[in-house]
């Protein structure tokens, strides 16, 4: 009985593993955690060259007019709402992803739950009727036997007499 048992714990085990790979694969998450780190790279090299434009723009401005320091703190401003924009931007993004991955797994764990519900019910049901099966047979000895087989056919007998 404990080795049926620590069998039935393994091949347990050995379907989680297996389920959960399958989901890592079937959700592709190692391609949606790359989409998601190129598209934060593509911003943050957007925003990058958006912080050099306006250094260059500040820089030429500087050159041209000196004597405007309302000029700089406008320049510094709008690259500050810029970054802060681009910021929120992507934590939206992220945001939305990682729900997106979370539902995606969601579904995916009850479909494999109920999968693996059926699987270890029928299994059980297995075990219960080859148990069952076993104990009958250990219990039936020859003379119960005979007796079942001479009751069935004293039983059969009588319903014939009855039937004609």
């Amino acid at each position: 009985m404990f080795e049926k048992i620590l069998a039935t714990n393994l091949i347990n085990f050995l379907i989680v593993i297996s389920t959960l790979c399958w989901i890592y694969k079937k959700a592709r998450l190692g391609d949606l955690i790359q989409k998601m780190a190129d598209d934060i790279k593509k911003d943050v090299e957007k925003s990058s060259a958006n912080a050099q434009s306006a250094i260059s723009e500040y820089k030429a401005v500087k050159k041209a007019t000196k004597d405007t320091p309302k000029l700089k703190e406008d320049i510094i401003s709008n690259a500050k709402n810029n970054a802060e924009n681009i910021k929120e931007k992507i934590k939206q993004q992220t945001s939305n992803k990682k729900q997106e991955i979370n539902n995606t797994l969601a579904g995916i764990c009850q479909k494999q739950g109920e999968k693996i519900k059926k699987f270890t019910t029928s299994e059980a049901y297995k075990a219960v009727i080859s148990l069952a099966l076993d104990e009958v047979t250990k219990r039936l000895d020859e003379n119960t036997h005979k007796k079942l087989i001479n009751n069935a056919i004293d039983e059969l007998s009588t319903i014939e007499g009855k039937l004609f």
